[in-house]
């Protein structure tokens, strides 16, 4: 009998230290998923500015104007 209470005092005390670890694993994988959010809104930004440039007719020109010299 008492080896089965020190099974389950044993087993009690896991569980705790297990729930206390991913509850603090979770706030750091929320701030990992916080600065990749921005980090992706910034490359997006940045693509938008990409395809503008490469998409305006002055820099096709240009572009077309250099390949001929």
């Amino acid at each position: 009998m008492n080896s089965c209470y020190n099974v389950f005092v044993r087993f009690s005390v896991y569980i705790k230290y297990r729930t206390e670890q991913l509850k603090s694993g979770s706030g750091q994988l929320q701030n990992e998923n916080v600065a990749l959010k921005a980090k992706t809104l910034e490359l997006e930004g940045r693509i938008q500015v990409l395809e503008f440039i490469v998409t305006n007719k002055n820099f096709r020109l240009d572009e077309e104007i250099n390949s001929l010299a």
